[in-house]
Protein backbone atom coordinates (compact mmCIF):
# COMPACT_ATOMS: atom_id res chain seq x y z
CA UNK A 1 0.00 0.00 0.00
CA UNK A 2 0.99 3.54 -0.83
CA UNK A 3 2.52 5.54 2.06
CA UNK A 4 0.69 8.45 0.34
CA UNK A 5 -2.56 9.66 1.50
CA UNK A 6 -3.84 10.81 -1.37
CA UNK A 7 -3.36 7.84 -3.59
CA UNK A 8 -5.69 5.62 -1.24
CA UNK A 9 -8.80 5.42 -1.50
CA UNK A 10 -11.50 6.42 0.97
CA UNK A 11 -11.84 2.42 2.20
CA UNK A 12 -8.21 2.30 2.17
CA UNK A 13 -7.78 5.18 4.48
CA UNK A 14 -10.69 4.00 7.03
CA UNK A 15 -8.56 0.53 7.34
CA UNK A 16 -5.49 2.17 8.27
CA UNK A 17 -7.37 4.16 10.68
CA UNK A 18 -8.62 1.09 12.40
CA UNK A 19 -4.94 0.07 12.13
CA UNK A 20 -3.71 2.77 14.55
CA UNK A 21 -1.66 4.13 11.72
CA UNK A 22 0.52 7.61 12.30
CA UNK A 23 -0.53 10.02 9.83
CA UNK A 24 2.27 12.85 8.98
CA UNK A 25 1.62 16.75 7.67
CA UNK A 26 4.54 17.77 6.12
CA UNK A 27 4.72 21.78 6.40
CA UNK A 28 5.91 23.38 3.69
CA UNK A 29 6.46 27.05 2.53
CA UNK A 30 6.78 29.37 -0.90
CA UNK A 31 9.23 31.72 0.06
CA UNK A 32 12.47 33.41 -2.04
CA UNK A 33 15.81 30.72 -1.16
CA UNK A 34 18.32 33.20 -2.77
CA UNK A 35 19.15 34.30 -6.31
CA UNK A 36 19.89 29.88 -7.07
CA UNK A 37 17.13 27.88 -5.53
CA UNK A 38 13.20 27.89 -6.40
CA UNK A 39 10.59 28.92 -4.05
CA UNK A 40 9.14 25.67 -3.48
CA UNK A 41 12.34 24.86 -1.68
CA UNK A 42 10.74 24.16 1.81
CA UNK A 43 8.09 21.86 0.15
CA UNK A 44 10.03 19.92 -1.69
CA UNK A 45 12.17 18.93 0.64
CA UNK A 46 9.82 18.00 3.78
CA UNK A 47 7.95 16.49 1.15
CA UNK A 48 10.50 14.14 0.08
CA UNK A 49 11.67 13.71 3.72
CA UNK A 50 8.27 12.14 5.29
CA UNK A 51 7.43 9.98 1.75
CA UNK A 52 10.94 8.32 1.69
CA UNK A 53 11.19 8.24 5.16
CA UNK A 54 7.93 6.56 5.74
CA UNK A 55 8.29 4.21 2.74
CA UNK A 56 11.98 3.22 4.06
CA UNK A 57 10.10 2.69 7.91
CA UNK A 58 7.97 0.83 6.51
CA UNK A 59 10.05 -1.86 4.62
CA UNK A 60 12.76 -1.72 7.38
CA UNK A 61 10.59 -1.87 10.72
CA UNK A 62 7.37 -2.56 9.39
CA UNK A 63 5.82 0.83 10.58
CA UNK A 64 2.83 2.15 9.64
CA UNK A 65 2.79 5.31 8.49
CA UNK A 66 0.86 7.79 6.32
CA UNK A 67 1.77 11.28 4.52
CA UNK A 68 -0.66 13.84 3.96
CA UNK A 69 -0.41 15.84 0.76
CA UNK A 70 2.19 18.74 1.90
CA UNK A 71 0.75 22.20 2.57
CA UNK A 72 2.56 24.42 0.38
CA UNK A 73 2.05 27.84 2.36
CA UNK A 74 2.97 28.86 5.70
CA UNK A 75 3.73 31.99 7.80
CA UNK A 76 7.06 33.67 5.72
CA UNK A 77 6.27 37.16 6.40
CA UNK A 78 10.39 37.84 7.41
CA UNK A 79 10.84 37.33 3.57
CA UNK A 80 8.66 40.59 3.09
CA UNK A 81 9.87 42.15 -0.35
CA UNK A 82 11.47 39.76 -2.07
CA UNK A 83 9.48 38.56 -4.98
CA UNK A 84 7.97 34.81 -4.78
CA UNK A 85 7.38 34.78 -1.36
CA UNK A 86 3.51 33.17 -0.56
CA UNK A 87 2.78 34.23 3.50
CA UNK A 88 -0.26 33.57 5.32
CA UNK A 89 -0.43 35.67 8.45
CA UNK A 90 0.08 33.19 11.88
CA UNK A 91 -3.51 33.44 12.96
CA UNK A 92 -4.66 32.34 9.41
CA UNK A 93 -2.07 29.13 9.13
CA UNK A 94 -2.64 27.96 12.73
CA UNK A 95 -6.06 27.70 11.62
CA UNK A 96 -5.52 25.93 8.52
CA UNK A 97 -3.35 23.42 10.26
CA UNK A 98 -5.96 23.21 13.20
CA UNK A 99 -8.81 21.96 10.14
CA UNK A 100 -6.28 19.71 8.80
CA UNK A 101 -5.60 17.90 11.80
CA UNK A 102 -9.03 17.70 12.96
CA UNK A 103 -10.71 16.34 9.63
CA UNK A 104 -7.80 13.31 9.84
CA UNK A 105 -9.34 12.69 13.67
CA UNK A 106 -12.44 13.02 11.86
CA UNK A 107 -11.34 10.42 9.59
CA UNK A 108 -10.81 7.96 12.78
CA UNK A 109 -6.93 8.28 13.19
CA UNK A 110 -5.75 8.87 16.42
CA UNK A 111 -1.82 9.14 16.05
CA UNK A 112 -0.92 12.20 13.67
CA UNK A 113 2.11 14.43 13.60
CA UNK A 114 2.76 17.49 12.17
CA UNK A 115 6.57 18.26 10.28
CA UNK A 116 8.32 21.60 10.29
CA UNK A 117 9.33 22.13 7.21
CA UNK A 118 10.79 25.86 7.65
CA UNK A 119 12.69 27.49 10.33
CA UNK A 120 9.59 30.10 10.24
CA UNK A 121 6.53 27.35 11.61
CA UNK A 122 7.12 28.87 14.94
CA UNK A 123 3.16 28.59 15.57
CA UNK A 124 3.47 24.91 14.79
CA UNK A 125 3.25 23.96 18.36
CA UNK A 126 0.83 26.22 19.58
CA UNK A 127 -1.55 24.58 16.77
CA UNK A 128 -1.16 21.27 18.08
CA UNK A 129 -1.21 22.05 21.95
CA UNK A 130 -5.58 23.64 20.70
CA UNK A 131 -6.24 20.76 18.83
CA UNK A 132 -4.73 18.56 21.46
CA UNK A 133 -6.70 20.73 24.17
CA UNK A 134 -10.27 20.91 22.10
CA UNK A 135 -9.85 17.05 21.51
CA UNK A 136 -9.89 16.43 25.44
CA UNK A 137 -12.80 18.32 26.13
CA UNK A 138 -14.58 16.75 23.49
CA UNK A 139 -14.05 13.07 24.39
CA UNK A 140 -11.77 12.72 21.90
CA UNK A 141 -8.25 10.30 22.52
CA UNK A 142 -5.44 11.30 19.98
CA UNK A 143 -1.78 10.87 20.43
CA UNK A 144 -0.22 14.56 18.54
CA UNK A 145 3.50 15.15 18.02
CA UNK A 146 5.85 17.75 16.43
CA UNK A 147 8.46 16.59 14.44
CA UNK A 148 11.56 18.80 13.77
CA UNK A 149 14.12 17.57 12.20
CA UNK A 150 16.18 20.02 12.63
CA UNK A 151 18.93 18.39 14.85
CA UNK A 152 18.80 15.56 12.01
CA UNK A 153 19.95 18.19 9.49
CA UNK A 154 22.78 19.66 11.81
CA UNK A 155 24.53 16.82 12.15
CA UNK A 156 24.36 15.85 8.66
CA UNK A 157 25.83 19.17 7.17
CA UNK A 158 28.58 18.99 9.93
CA UNK A 159 29.58 15.28 8.91
CA UNK A 160 29.29 16.38 5.14
CA UNK A 161 30.23 19.95 5.05
CA UNK A 162 32.63 20.26 7.58
CA UNK A 163 32.87 24.48 8.59
CA UNK A 164 29.98 25.68 6.29
CA UNK A 165 27.51 28.09 7.20
CA UNK A 166 24.07 26.51 7.54
CA UNK A 167 20.74 28.17 7.68
CA UNK A 168 18.44 29.16 4.64
CA UNK A 169 19.49 29.25 0.94
CA UNK A 170 22.69 27.55 2.00
CA UNK A 171 24.91 24.59 1.58
CA UNK A 172 22.08 21.81 2.55
CA UNK A 173 19.32 22.86 0.79
CA UNK A 174 20.93 23.44 -2.19
CA UNK A 175 22.77 20.56 -2.24
CA UNK A 176 19.44 18.90 -1.44
CA UNK A 177 18.20 20.67 -4.62
CA UNK A 178 21.20 19.33 -6.69
CA UNK A 179 21.05 15.87 -5.80
CA UNK A 180 17.17 15.15 -6.90
CA UNK A 181 16.68 18.44 -8.95
CA UNK A 182 19.71 19.45 -10.66
CA UNK A 183 17.89 21.71 -13.25
CA UNK A 184 15.88 24.14 -11.27
CA UNK A 185 19.15 25.51 -9.27
CA UNK A 186 21.29 28.33 -10.97
CA UNK A 187 24.51 27.61 -10.23
CA UNK A 188 25.63 30.68 -12.05
CA UNK A 189 23.75 32.67 -9.24
CA UNK A 190 25.15 30.69 -6.07
CA UNK A 191 26.77 33.11 -4.53
CA UNK A 192 28.38 33.67 -0.39
CA UNK A 193 25.96 36.63 0.54
CA UNK A 194 26.82 39.31 2.95
CA UNK A 195 25.06 39.37 6.19
CA UNK A 196 26.38 41.49 8.84
CA UNK A 197 25.15 41.42 12.11
CA UNK A 198 23.31 37.77 11.55
CA UNK A 199 24.92 36.74 14.77
CA UNK A 200 25.07 40.06 17.21
CA UNK A 201 21.60 40.77 16.10
CA UNK A 202 19.45 38.17 15.63
CA UNK A 203 21.04 35.08 17.67
CA UNK A 204 21.89 36.66 20.15
CA UNK A 205 20.47 39.94 20.53
CA UNK A 206 16.55 38.64 19.43
CA UNK A 207 15.78 41.31 16.77
CA UNK A 208 13.02 40.45 14.78
CA UNK A 209 14.47 41.34 10.95
CA UNK A 210 13.21 40.81 7.10
CA UNK A 211 15.74 39.07 5.22
CA UNK A 212 15.69 42.32 2.80
CA UNK A 213 17.58 44.15 6.04
CA UNK A 214 20.10 40.80 6.72
CA UNK A 215 20.83 39.67 3.45
CA UNK A 216 22.31 41.03 0.08
CA UNK A 217 21.43 37.40 -1.57
CA UNK A 218 18.16 36.13 0.44
CA UNK A 219 20.74 33.63 1.75
CA UNK A 220 21.74 33.18 5.11
CA UNK A 221 24.82 31.12 4.30
CA UNK A 222 27.20 30.30 1.56
CA UNK A 223 25.61 27.73 -0.99
CA UNK A 224 29.11 27.46 -3.13
CA UNK A 225 30.20 24.46 -1.24
CA UNK A 226 27.40 22.18 -2.24
CA UNK A 227 27.49 19.72 -4.62
CA UNK A 228 25.53 16.89 -6.59
CA UNK A 229 27.40 14.09 -4.21
CA UNK A 230 26.89 15.60 -1.06
CA UNK A 231 23.50 16.31 -1.37
CA UNK A 232 22.67 12.78 -2.27
CA UNK A 233 24.90 11.30 0.44
CA UNK A 234 22.92 14.15 2.67
CA UNK A 235 19.36 12.49 1.44
CA UNK A 236 20.52 8.77 2.75
CA UNK A 237 21.53 10.16 5.90
CA UNK A 238 18.32 12.10 6.83
CA UNK A 239 15.95 9.87 5.51
CA UNK A 240 17.83 7.12 7.60
CA UNK A 241 17.31 9.41 10.48
CA UNK A 242 13.67 9.90 9.71
CA UNK A 243 12.78 6.29 9.29
CA UNK A 244 14.42 5.49 12.93
CA UNK A 245 12.73 8.16 14.38
CA UNK A 246 9.66 6.96 12.96
CA UNK A 247 10.54 3.42 14.43
CA UNK A 248 11.14 4.89 18.01
CA UNK A 249 7.45 6.13 17.92
CA UNK A 250 5.78 3.07 16.92
CA UNK A 251 7.87 1.34 19.89
CA UNK A 252 7.01 3.97 22.15
CA UNK A 253 3.04 3.92 21.06
CA UNK A 254 2.97 0.38 21.22
CA UNK A 255 4.95 0.43 24.94
CA UNK A 256 1.79 2.65 26.14
CA UNK A 257 -0.94 0.65 24.27
CA UNK A 258 -1.79 3.07 21.67
CA UNK A 259 -1.25 0.68 19.07
CA UNK A 260 -3.78 -1.52 20.64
Amino acid sequence: MSVLWGELTTESIAEAAREHTLVILPCGCTEQHAWHLPVDTDTYQVERLARDGAALAGERHGVRALVLPPLPYGPASEHHGMAGTISLPNELWIGVVKAIVWSVIDSGFTRIAAMRGCGGHWALPGALWDVKAEATRAGRNVTLRLLDVAADWKVVTDRIFPGSDGGHAAVMETALCLAGREHLVQRDRMQAPHVPGLVERYRDGGEVFLFPEMTDTGALGDPTPATVEGGQRAWTAIIEAFAERLRAIQEQDRALDRLA
